[in-house]
């Protein structure tokens, strides 16, 4: 049986550059899109794709362990798929509740991670990792992954909504200077996903201007 990766997805448009960076051995890659854009569905495929072409330990890391659970492991689309059926069950060897793992046939190992407990982490040797909610993020947990994927010739990705000039913010601006990091910044102008009208709505039921801003047009301010 030939099994299709992605599995059961087809990227949006503004997606495609993002795959095809790593299909052209992109190994950074920062992520700053609008919510309810598909970061984290593009990223589960995009890290299964890795996890299926070399064989090791692949994370998904979140601010908080019950974060990462709720999002990922326990999360659905909003049409009320999960996020881990991505995964075809062909691939899949065994199933780890309690660490939230998943182990492919092939040995490699697919671990959502909440960067509220760093100690977890020590010792260990990723081949790929993906940041999500990078913003809201402890940053040690990346400082203590690059040495390691810099070693390694692993991946990282970073995916995440502003919150203001932070660590996000500044990896962002590095990022977007370095020919050897891909960097995606839209805004609900640039996908077309939410419609104009939706977010009038939202102004005038009385969500904040600020916020508006920065949820759906990203804005670092």
């Amino acid at each position: 049986m030939i099994i299709q990766i992605p599995h059961k997805f087809k990227p949006r448009d503004y997606q495609l550059p993002l795959f095809k960076a790593f299909d052209n051995g992109i190994k950074r890659a920062v992520i700053v899109w609008h919510r309810r854009a598909g970061k984290d569905l593009s990223l589960i495929n995009i890290i299964l794709k890795g996890a299926i072409n070399r064989v090791g330990s692949y994370y998904y890391f979140f601010p908080t362990y019950k974060q990462g659970k709720k999002i990922l492991w326990k999360g659905m689309t909003k049409e009320g798929r999960r996020f881990l059926d991505y995964i075809p069950e062909q691939l899949i060897s065994k199933t780890n509740e309690t660490d939230m793992s998943i182990e492919l046939i092939n040995g490699s190992v697919i671990q959502i991670i909440g960067t509220d407990n760093i100690d977890s982490i020590v010792g260990t040797n990723p081949v790929g990792c993906v940041f999500s909610e990078y913003s809201l993020q402890n940053p040690k947990a990346w400082d203590l992954m690059r040495p390691i994927l810099a070693e390694n010739g692993g991946f990282a990705i970073f995916n995440y909504t502003p919150r203001g000039k932070n660590h996000g913010y500044d990896l962002y601006e590095m990022a977007k200077d370095n020919p050897k990091w891909f960097v995606s910044k839209l805004g609900i102008d640039d996908t077309i996903v939410i419609p104009s009208e939706v977010i009038e709505e939202e102004r005038n039921s009385g969500m904040d201007e600020d916020l508006i801003l920065q949820e759906y047009y990203c804005s670092f301010e």
